[in-house]
């Protein structure tokens, strides 16, 4: 094992444990050790930082995130997975601290007890539950594509708890977030992740980075939460639902869009347009954070 590569190690592990990946759960496992050491360095870890893991997988990226961190909680939702990564890493501490501070794995006892394995699906999970009071901690996932949006706006929800991200995602996902305007991934997605964090596309990871190879290329994507959004609002329900609204029908002008989601008349969307300087025949698409941020402002202002 110890030779084999991480391609081979994870080609042995579901061959031996008989496994076959899942299509529902989106498992596709990384084999690129370069992304591993890649994805620790985007994650700045310190031996004082609290790792969430999104999928745990194999473990591979597991211990390594276990020797640079204080404390890794792993979420697996596969039952089989989960069963044998909890007897693998508890028998590895347990194996290594039996042998003595002598052996050259005996530090591998300590660094597989700082691991906590949790059995759940992330989406039905009460991530808060997980967080610690006064301290912020870092989630790094792999996350299915199928759920990749849910799973975003949930850790933006604990925005004040997580410091940072580090995540794996379908590449078109991405893009979507580090979007600019006028583009045509530009959108509701890009302004949300943009309002609690600054995203950085770290790089693109081809199919045959993971076993099976998906159908399309991944992203590796970091957030880094905000300690406040990206702008002030009033009212952010009023901000989001705007927000929302204006690209649920992105191809119509902006004043025929806001107009069907009540905000206001149309005399009343009319006068903030004026106000504000931004033209009702323009689409959701072409303005900015700042703008969506101004015209719920004043919206919000107009029905005190």
């Amino acid at each position: 094992m110890e030779n084999m590569t991480l391609q081979q190690r994870t080609r042995y592990f579901l061959a031996v444990n008989g496994i076959r990946p899942k299509k529902r759960l989106g498992q596709h496992f990384l084999i690129n050790p370069d992304v591993l050491a890649i994805i620790l360095e985007a994650a700045e870890l310190t031996d004082a930082d609290t790792v969430i893991e999104i999928g745990a997988g194999l473990g591979s990226l597991t211990a390594a995130l276990a020797a640079h961190a204080k404390r890794v909680i792993a979420i697996e939702v596969d039952g089989l997975l989960y069963q044998i990564l909890e007897s693998q890493f508890g028998a590895l501490a347990s194996r290594c601290a039996k042998r003595g501070s002598k052996h050259r794995d005996s530090e591998i006892a300590p660094t597989f007890s700082r691991v906590q394995l949790i059995h759940a699906d992330i989406l039905k999970l009460e991530l808060g539950s997980l967080l610690e009071s006064g301290r912020r901690t870092k989630v790094i996932a792999n996350l299915p594509y199928s759920i990749t949006t849910p799973i975003l706006w949930k850790l933006l929800a604990h925005h004040e708890q997580i410091d940072g991200c580090v995540l794996m995602m379908q590449k078109e996902v991405a893009a979507r977030i580090v979007a600019a305007p006028g583009g045509k991934e530009y959108g509701a997605l890009t302004i949300g992740v943009s309002y609690y964090a600054e995203p950085t596309l770290i790089g693109i990871l081809p199919p045959e980075d993971f076993y099976p190879a998906p159908k399309v290329d991944s992203a590796l994507l970091k957030l880094r939460m905000r300690e406040t959004p990206k702008v002030a609002v009033d009212n952010e329900e009023l901000f989001f639902k705007i927000v929302r609204t204006a690209f649920r029908t992105r191809r119509k002008m902006l004043k025929n869009a806001l107009a069907r989601g009540r905000f206001a008349s149309a005399e009343t969307l009319s006068r903030a347009f004026n106000a504000l300087g931004i033209a009702p025949q323009r689409r959701a698409e072409t303005l900015d954070i700042a703008e969506f941020a101004a015209l719920a402002n004043f919206l919000s202002f107009l029905a005190e």
